[in-house]
């Protein structure tokens, strides 16, 4: 977490980061997360697959030579242990996970039950760190700068859970010195709302 925003990296095996972006707090909320019971399937690497038609074709040729059953069995029946061990690994493999999500990104990670309190620290952390610099950079009021769009800002603050009603109520108030920003009718006719002073 940085001054004014979300600093993400990915790297590489050897630790170079090749992707890299900052999200603003401003763009940011809102944070939660999200738990799933499988994560994304990853088939195996091109070279795995090359490995494991190179020996299938070794055995082959192993067998054809001997004599006994025919090679074809015995390919038919390596092939199907092969696909019990990746049936087996891809089960192994498949698990729960956990998506932090906010406005612009989601990230999925493996959900570890070890390290699930550290995550939702940092979540609540983060939540609260862009609750913190939005009221500290938006929630300020002017009375004498444009209204409209001040009004608008705190609009903005409540619907990201930034402001309480109450808190967007007050402010309202004091920048526009009325209770109430809606009309008042008396008679079918639309009255203004009366100022506090």
């Amino acid at each position: 977490m940085r001054q004014h925003g979300l600093y993400l990296s990915q790297r590489n095996r050897r630790g170079v980061a090749w992707l890299e972006t900052e999200i603003p707090y401003e763009e940011l909320l809102p944070v939660g997360l999200e738990y799933s019971q499988s994560t994304p399937l990853r088939l195996p690497p091109v070279g795995t697959w090359v490995i494991l038609w190179l020996l299938v074709q070794v055995v082959h040729q192993a067998l054809k030579n001997q004599s006994g059953i025919s090679p074809e069995i015995w390919v038919a029946g390596l092939g199907f242990l092969v696909g019990l061990g990746a049936v087996y690994l891809v089960r192994r493999r498949l698990g729960h996970s956990v998506t932090l999500g906010t406005n612009r990104i989601r990230i999925t990670l493996r959900d570890q039950p070890s390290q699930r309190a550290d995550l939702e620290a940092f979540t609540n952390e983060l939540r609260q760190r862009a609750h913190g610099y939005l009221r500290d950079e938006y929630a300020q009021i002017n009375p004498l700068g444009p209204i409209e769009l001040q009004l608008h800002r705190l609009n903005w603050l409540h619907q990201l859970k930034v402001l309480s009603s109450a808190e967007r109520q007050a402010l309202s108030t004091r920048l526009t010195g009325r209770l109430s920003l809606n009309p008042l009718t008396l008679m079918g006719q639309e009255l203004e709302t009366p100022y506090v002073n």
